[in-house]
């Protein structure tokens, strides 16, 4: 069986140099690269807060593999973990050389690192499509509870985890078999 959608027409609700789909660590840490380099750009997120894993997951860190000898290559990831430590949002990990991020508190970090880097958040909207215009993606349509909208960009950064926007925009993407996956494990805190 087949659903017929009657056609509609879907209004532009904003316009952006740069746009990162998803906010976790990895599309944070994007927008903030974007910003940082001086382009204009919108963080889109379907859920309530920026962090993906880390805020609505409950993963608890980006170095549990820190150890004496690790020679860590800075970078972003560090940045994150410092800045939840002087916000008061990470303890000391007992298993490694690293500190254990608390997903409710990380909530506000990284809402001041968006703040702080002026880019535009959009919390409560998920990605549906992508605006194509050939092999190019100019944008994306979104629904919220303000309905159907869409965003337009110059450049799209698909940070969603599981490639929601290079798939559909056609392009190539794999999944590993089930069997050669690795199974989500237990850690927390107390």
């Amino acid at each position: 069986m087949v659903i017929h959608e009657a056609a509609r027409s879907t209004p532009v609700i904003h316009n952006t140099e740069v746009l990162v789909v998803g906010s976790g660590p990895g599309g944070l840490a994007a927008a903030l690269a974007a910003a940082r380099a001086g382009s204009g750009v919108t963080l889109l997120e379907r859920f309530g807060c920026f962090g993906g894993n880390i805020t609505a997951v409950g993963v608890e860190g980006f170095a549990w593999y820190r150890h004496e000898h690790t020679v860590d290559t800075e970078g972003v990831g560090i940045e994150f973990e410092a800045r939840a430590r002087t916000m008061g949002a990470a303890v000391k990990e007992p298993q490694s050389d690293s500190h254990a991020i608390d997903g409710e508190a990380f909530k506000w970090v990284a809402d001041t690192l968006v703040e702080e880097a002026g880019i535009t958040p959009m919390l409560h909207r998920l990605f549906v499509a992508p605006i194509m215009e050939g092999d190019t993606i100019k944008g994306v349509i979104v629904e919220s509870k303000a309905g159907r909208e869409a965003i337009l960009a110059e450049r799209v950064v698909d940070a969603t985890g599981d490639a929601d926007v290079a798939q559909r925009a056609g392009a190539i993407t794999l999944k590993q078999a089930k069997e050669d996956m690795i199974g989500a494990s237990v850690m927390f805190s107390m």
